[in-house]
């Protein structure tokens, strides 16, 4: 393997985890918690 091809698989296996992670740690896909009033005062 090349070091661009290493590189670019490297990048799809970061992304792909970067997108485990930023979603909800919930098993029911598409659960959104409610968000306190406290957080919505301005």
């Amino acid at each position: 393997m090349t070091r661009k091809k290493i590189a670019g698989l490297l990048a799809t296996m970061l992304g792909a985890s970067a997108i485990v992670f930023v979603t909800t740690a919930c098993w029911v896909f598409g659960n959104r918690p409610e968000v306190p009033q406290e957080l919505l005062k301005r």
